[in-house]
């Protein structure tokens, strides 16, 4: 088993600021696998710091002048500092089995 601390830049986007934040702690699993060798099976967030949150506004209107309606859509960009434990598979033994089976066992098995 192994752990260490990394600190992941990560950004998200959407039309709420829940659904930004939702969007930057979805890609934590995946982002913190990626850098870490080994089988990842724990991803403790210990640290969340805002680096940047902006809101965009935008105007629409229908046929250039008429209903005019406000789009709004947050992004954030955070620092999420995280404790990974994996495992290393090439150090564990594995024991090789084989098993052989006749022309017969192999037909009626369909191995």
């Amino acid at each position: 088993m192994h752990q260490s601390e990394q600190t992941l830049r990560l950004t998200g986007t959407g039309p709420t600021k829940e659904r930004a934040f939702g969007a930057v702690m979805r890609q934590v699993q995946s982002a913190a696998a990626g850098k870490d060798g080994g089988v990842t099976f724990r991803v403790e967030p210990l640290a969340l710091e805002v680096v940047s949150a902006a809101e965009h506004r935008r105007t629409e209107r229908f046929l250039g002048l008429l209903f005019p309606r406000t789009r709004v859509h947050y992004e954030i960009s955070m620092n999420v500092r995280v404790r990974v434990t994996s495992l290393d598979l090439d150090a564990v033994d594995f024991a090789v089995r084989e098993e052989k089976l006749s022309a017969t066992q192999h037909l009626l098995q369909m191995r």
